[in-house]
């Protein structure tokens, strides 16, 4: 799907026509935006949950596709436990079975303990590379069981989320309706304040660290603490 035949869809829906018409909106339009943004002045956050959601129409069918197979896999390490577990008679190695969906689970963005688990992954790598040059078998296979789903999901999440991004500096459309459904923000990088619309009649402003009430959101160049709710963001029903 182009970027024209999504803005099409959700045309119909927009609140404000121009980012100017926004109330109370830290910038005077749409280009300050970009500018703001290209000069590292302000940084947007964008809700995973939904860049998730809008990554298949945005890359294309192929992308679908690639992201099924990359979201598999702590099946397919499951599957690979398996079989590596009987060929080579240790059994040992079955614990990958479970080993690749929390690997997966822990680099959820959602997940409060990630920051946590960042360093341990980094750890967990390189004992995987020290098994690998020792030959030290059920080392370096448990390492990877673990170390390379959680790789793969956060790639996962980071791509479609600057996917996302790029694709929201390009349409102020689309801009304007992740901003008017909370789930894209603005966080001026000087001040630390982040800009958020919410139902209130007024849009949401709050020091860049303060809790987040909405979906799970990050500032796509600095940090921040995602919260998990489901089902809080709806397509337009011609994308399902």
């Amino acid at each position: 799907m182009s970027i024209q035949h999504l803005e099409e869809k959700i045309a119909g829906d927009l609140k404000w026509n121009k980012v100017e018409d926004i109330p109370d909106f830290p910038l005077a339009n749409f280009d300050e935006v970009k500018r703001g943004v290209e000069a590292n002045k302000f940084s947007l956050g964008i809700d995973f949950t939904t860049s998730n959601q809008l990554a298949q129409w945005l890359y294309g069918q192929g992308h679908k596709y690639f992201f099924l197979i990359l979201a598999s896999t702590p099946i397919i390490v499951a599957i690979l436990s398996i079989i590596l577990a009987i060929v080579l008679s240790n059994y040992w190695l079955l614990a990958g079975i479970v080993l690749g969906f929390i690997g997966q689970l822990m680099s959820n963005p959602y997940n409060p303990a990630k920051n946590f688990w960042k360093p341990v992954v980094g750890i967990l790598f390189l004992v995987f590379l020290y098994g690998l040059w020792q030959g030290k078998e059920t080392m370096t296979y448990l390492s990877a069981f673990f170390v390379f789903p959680f790789f793969i999901n956060n790639y996962i999440y980071r791509m479609n989320q600057g996917k996302l991004e790029r694709v929201a500096l390009q349409s102020e459309k689309i801009f304007i309706y992740l901003f008017q459904s909370g789930k894209l923000g603005l966080r001026d990088n000087a001040t630390g304040q982040s800009h958020w619309h919410s139902e209130n009649p007024q849009s949401e402003t709050r020091p860049h660290s303060s809790p987040d009430p909405s979906c799970g959101r990050e500032i796509s160049r600095g940090r921040a603490n995602p919260k998990p709710q489901t089902n809080c963001f709806a397509l337009p029903s011609p994308f399902y």
